[in-house]
C-alpha cells in the first residue's frame, strides 16, 4: 500500500495543529534485513536506505497545503532460493512518490485531511512507464483536547495491476504524562503508518513498541529471470520496537528493531497471473533513522 502517502497526510496534520506559518520535514534511514529462511529452501537477506522530505504552509486559519517527496532503495540477495530455481529473483529495487497533502481544520476540532500522489516503484532495468501507480488518501479525524485526536481514513489506489482500498486509523492520543498511542510518522526500516505505544519519561528519550501492515509492489526488470516484465508483490505484517532520542527540538535519532510476521513474497507475470508465491519465515529488521523538522 502507499504507505508514504499516509505518512504525508499524517505529518501535515500534525503540523496543522501547530502555530508555525511553515514547517519542513526531512527523514534519512538505513536498515539491515538479516538472513531469513525461505519456506521452499534457500534463504534470503537485503540492506535498504529511505529518504523524505516535506514541507507545508498555512494558507489561512483553516487550511493548510503541503508537498511531499520520498525515495528509496532495496538491495536484495539469496542463497539456494528453491522457489525460484536457485536463480535470484530479483535484485535492487527502487521506490519513489509525490504528494500535495491538503487539509482542513474547523473552529469545532474537526481535521479534514486530502493527500493525491503518485509513486514510481520497479526493479532496476524495469520499463519505467509500465512502474507507476496513483491514487490518493483521505482521513477525517476529531481533536477532543490539543492532544486528543483519533479519526478514520483510507487510501484508494490504482496499483501496477489492480485497484485497491485500504482502511488506516488515525491516532494521536496522550494517555497521561508520560504515555502516547499515535501512528508512527517517520519514515522506517518498518514505513510508516501503523499504531505505536510510546512512552516518553523526559523530553529527549522515548520507547516505543508498535506494528502495522505492509504491502508493497514493484515491476521487474525487463530481462527478469523469472517474470520479465512482471510484478513482485510483498507483504508482511513487521512488530517493531523503538528507541528515540532528540538532540534538540529539530533534531532526532531513532533506533528500530523488529521482525516482519506473515510474510509473503507473490511474482506475477506479465499478463498479471501468479506464477510463484513463497511464503518466508520471521523475518528481522533493524535500523537507524535520523529525522529533523525545521
Amino acid at each position: 500500500m502507499k504507505l508514504q502517502m499516509i505518512a504525508a497526510s499524517l505529518v501535515l496534520a500534525c503540523a496543522s495543529a501547530q502555530a508555525a506559518d511553515t514547517t519542513m520535514n526531512a527523514a534519512l534511514t538505513g536498515g539491515w534485513i538479516p538472513d531469513f529462511n525461505l519456506d521452499s529452501g534457500g534463504k534470503a537477506s537485503a540492506t535498504l536506505w529511505q529518504a523524505s522530505v516535506s514541507g507545508s504552509k498555512q494558507l489561512d486559519a483553516s487550511q493548510r497545503l503541503g508537498v511531499a517527496i520520498s525515495f528509496g532503495q532495496q538491495s536484495w540477495s539469496f542463497d539456494q532460493a528453491q522457489a525460484w530455481g536457485g536463480s535470484e529473483p530479483w535484485g535492487t529495487l527502487g521506490r519513489a512518490s509525490f504528494s500535495l497533502p491538503y487539509s482542513y481544520a474547523s473552529q469545532d476540532g474537526w481535521l479534514y485531511s486530502l493527500a493525491p500522489g503518485i509513486e514510481y516503484a520497479a526493479e532496476q532495468g524495469a520499463d519505467q512507464g509500465d512502474a507507476l501507480s496513483y491514487g490518493a488518501s483521505a482521513f477525517v479525524a476529531h481533536y477532543f483536547a490539543p492532544n486528543k485526536m483519533i479519526g478514520l481514513g483510507v487510501a484508494v489506489w490504482q496499483r501496477l495491476e489492480d485497484v485497491q482500498a485500504f482502511p488506516f486509523l488515525v491516532v494521536n492520543w496522550q494517555l497521561g504524562e508520560q504515555w502516547r498511542i499515535a501512528n508512527p510518522f517517520a519514515v522506517s526500516p518498518v514505513g510508516p503508518a501503523g499504531l505505536e505505544l510510546v512512552w516518553a519519561p523526559d523530553q529527549r528519550f522515548e520507547l516505543g513498541l508498535g506494528g502495522t501492515w505492509r504491502s508493497y509492489e514493484y515491476r521487474l526488470a525487463k530481462d527478469n529471470s523469472v517474470a520479465a516484465g512482471g510484478v513482485l508483490k510483498d507483504s508482511s505484517v513487521p512488530v517493531f520496537v523503538r528507541a528515540g532520542y532528540a538532540f534538540n527540538p529539530s533534531l532526532r535519532l531513532d533506533a528500530y528493531a523488529g521482525v516482519g510476521l506473515g510474510g509473503e513474497f507473490v511474482i506475477q507475470n506479465s499478463n498479471g497471473d501468479d506464477q510463484v508465491t513463497e511464503q518466508h519465515s520471521a523475518m528481522p529488521i533493524m535500523g537507524l533513522s535520523l529525522s529533523g523538522r525545521f
